[in-house]
């Protein structure tokens, strides 16, 4: 059955599949296993494609995957990996990233590669504390599912003040307490490039 996706043709080029984007809060990404597995959320807001669509997309073919990042203060930053992909449900949809070059330094592929995704409703620790769905390592650098804080710097309140849980790219403001104004990740063939080039 065929999936609806939001495409990219302005990004460097063009020809990229947008699988995730976070831009003002109206989206709750606390979601169940099977929620993140079918994908949520709006095309034209925030959403998740859905591990399946994003494991059948990235295993057709040799996949890239750029991450686009703003801060508060209206700052662009990029991270580009020449390698990604998701493996299929048995493995909890293990990631496999590497190849990284980009504007920020990288707090994903190093941490994050080779992890498989989880959810809050799987036990695992880091979803629970994160309210969120990720590739989680001993918790995470980059979390881009994280609750939307809105302005940016966030401290710890409420009912479980037990770590971060925001939209989080490490090395970007040396801090696990810095939320991002925007995110998005996505994914193209690497053969696309060499349609680019002279």
């Amino acid at each position: 059955m065929p999936v609806e996706v939001y495409c990219d043709m302005d990004t460097d080029g063009g020809g990229w599949t947008v699988i995730q984007r976070r831009q003002d809060g109206s989206v709750n990404f606390d979601r169940s296993w099977k929620e993140y597995k079918e994908g949520f959320g709006d095309l034209h807001t925030e959403y998740w494609l859905g591990n399946e669509h994003i494991h059948d997309l990235s295993s057709q073919g040799d996949y890239m995957l750029r991450i686009d990042l703003e801060d508060w203060s209206g700052k662009h930053k990029h991270a580009v990996y020449q390698s990604f992909s998701v493996e299929d449900e048995s493995t909890q949809y293990r990631l496999r990233v590497s190849g990284f070059s980009g504007t920020v330094e990288d707090s994903f592929s190093w941490y994050h590669d080779k992890q498989s995704f989880s959810t809050a409703d799987t036990g695992n620790i880091c979803a629970e504390i994160s309210h969120a769905g990720w590739w989680y390592n001993q918790c995470f650098y980059a979390n881009l599912n994280g609750i939307y804080y809105k302005s940016g710097r966030y401290s710890l309140k409420g009912k479980n003040p037990l770590g971060p849980d925001g939209i989080v790219w490490y090395t970007w403001k040396d801090s696990d307490y810095y939320s991002l104004r925007k995110v998005s990740m996505m994914i193209r063939p690497r053969t696309f490039q060499q349609h680019l080039s002279p």
